[in-house]
């Protein structure tokens, strides 16, 4: 009678401990949720978006009859979508580490601005963010048995098609799959000593179901998938994007490197100063606690080498089999970030390439907090002084930096404003929107000698595409290309187009006393 009363209660602390996860969880979402709409508003139109404005009603047509377009609507959509992928982390983390591992990983997304501020206006990036992070939760759920389930298959193949049809990289998630099915079949192997061929067989088929749903998933959300052969169509679009001439100079760390001939430590670098200071100590612990966790079971793997070479190699599977969830994790960050780096692949606009691989790495860094934890525990009250006061910090820095959360900058970066001339910051060009919203303003309120019925010309630096502006303007005014007919001109730290004109500054959009946007107005005649 005393040891079932002894398994309730640890029943009743587990279930009480899962409530507890899943209630913070709930509210830290739904705050996401109410600030991230209430807000999307204050967003600017990035560059990228403005292709959007093009290619999403086209793609739209395909199907439908027409497409109507609002930019605050794009945002509070792309938010949703994003959101509702770092939410995926919740459960990745608990399959592949434990209980609040997901979380953690949620939370340091969420006050990693880099990430927070991207997910209202990266129009292809966040969409694939969120089909990557649900497909690798698609495979995590399949693999947890070892023969996968067919409902599993197909809602993996579902989710993997869909990271496919959201960018040509998504093909990388067949190989998360067959790294994981291939730790099942160890698994299978460690547990029978043999692999039955009617399981070899089952498994080949769910693999082959997944992939067939997938591209079937594809083809049917691509278009451009179905205008001829879809393989075909789906080479030429990898290779063009693979390939993608963009030469072009930036700053980085302070120093002058090109677009298409990186240093191989681009991308560590870059995350080194982008992603918050708590986020790379604790992803540097998980790494650290991953090494001496691997050492302890190479040491506990000894032994049974020593005895017997089977039993050694029957040992080591059934050691990798238990661990995949987590290896699979831990491979959705080296295999893409391993691949572009020995690539040399060209990237540009700071890593938004890779905006995907971040949740992954969140997922890490709740592991060393997970490792973290018993020597947390020695001291409450300091730990949580010291967490909520970072916290609050950090929350600060984002309220400030709104709507440019993502150009802020950790520490060892010298924060936002020491990193204002050694990085590209402002690169989707959001400060204009800000700019313009402030001019149209102060014209409502001033004409500034002009009169009232006559529209000005203004001219938005925004590097090729200057003549789109008209989707980010509140008022009937005339979009201009040429600076010498502009009555006002908003110039954007990748553009600078107001030299040598007769104008004169009258704003500026500032943070952390730092000018990521100017505003210039003509000088009347005399």
């Amino acid at each position: 009678m005393q040891a079932r009363r002894g398994l309730f209660q640890r029943w009743g602390d587990r279930t009480a401990s899962i409530d507890a996860e899943l209630m913070l969880t709930a509210a830290v979402l739904g705050a996401a949720l109410v600030v991230g709409l209430a807000t999307a508003s204050d967003y600017g139109l990035s560059v990228d978006e403005f292709n959007t404005d093009d290619y999403g009603p086209k793609a739209l047509a395909w199907y439908t009859s027409g497409f109507a377009d609002r930019v605050t609507i794009r945002h509070a959509m792309t938010f949703l979508v994003g959101l509702a992928g770092i939410a995926a982390l919740v459960p990745i983390g608990r399959i592949a580490v434990g209980r609040w591992v997901g979380l953690t990983a949620l939370t340091l997304c969420l006050i990693t601005g880099y990430l927070y501020g991207n997910l209202f206006f990266a129009p292809i990036d966040v969409p694939f963010l969120a089909a990557m992070t649900w497909a690798t939760l698609a495979i995590l759920i399949m693999t947890r048995r070892v023969l996968p389930s067919w409902r599993a298959s197909i809602l993996t193949g579902l989710s993997t098609g869909l990271a496919i049809a959201t960018r040509t990289g998504g093909i990388i998630t067949h190989a998360y799959l067959l790294a994981a099915m291939a730790l099942c079949v160890v698994k299978c192997w460690g547990r029978e000593r043999r692999l039955p061929l009617r399981y070899v067989f089952a498994m080949a088929a769910r693999y082959g179901a997944v992939v067939t749903v997938a591209w079937i998933t594809a083809i049917a959300l691509w278009p451009w998938l179905q205008i001829g052969n879809p393989l075909g169509q789906f080479k030429i679009a990898l290779v063009h994007f693979a390939t993608i001439t963009a030469s072009f100079e930036f700053s980085h760390w302070g120093e002058r490197v090109w677009t298409d001939a990186l240093p191989r430590s681009y991308i560590p670098g870059q995350l080194l100063a982008r992603l918050p200071e708590a986020f790379l100590f604790l992803l540097v612990a998980g790494v650290v606690a991953g090494i001496i966790s691997a050492i302890a079971s190479l040491r506990e793997l000894a032994d049974p080498w020593r005895a017997e070479r089977r039993v050694g190699v029957a040992a080591t599977a059934a050691l990798l089999a238990r661990e995949r969830a987590i290896l699979v994790v831990v491979l959705a960050v080296v295999l893409p970030l391993g691949f572009l780096i020995v690539q040399r692949a060209t990237i540009y606009d700071g890593v938004r390439h890779i905006l995907f691989v971040i949740p992954m790495l969140a997922v890490i860094a709740g592991a060393g907090l997970r490792a973290l934890l018993p020597v947390l525990r020695r001291a409450p009250i300091v730990s949580a002084a010291a967490v909520g006061a970072y916290a609050a910090s950090t929350l600060v820095a984002l309220v400030a930096l709104h709507p440019l959360e993502y150009v802020a900058m950790n520490a060892f970066a010298g924060g936002t404003r020491g990193a204002y001339d050694k990085f590209e910051l402002d690169y989707w060009s959001l400060a204009a929107t800000e700019a313009l919203r402030r001019l149209e303003r102060r014209v409502d309120h001033d004409s500034l000698g002009r009169a009232p019925e006559a529209p000005p010309r203004i001219l938005v630096c925004i590097p090729w595409r200057e003549n789109f502006i008209g989707t980010i303007l509140h008022r009937p005014w005339i979009v201009e290309t040429d600076p010498q007919k502009a009555d006002f001109i908003i110039e954007t730290q990748r553009s600078r187009c107001a030299e040598n004109q007769s104008v004169v500054l009258i704003d500026e959009v500032k943070r952390f006393d730092r000018t990521f946007a100017w505003v210039y107005a003509r000088q009347p005649e005399n």
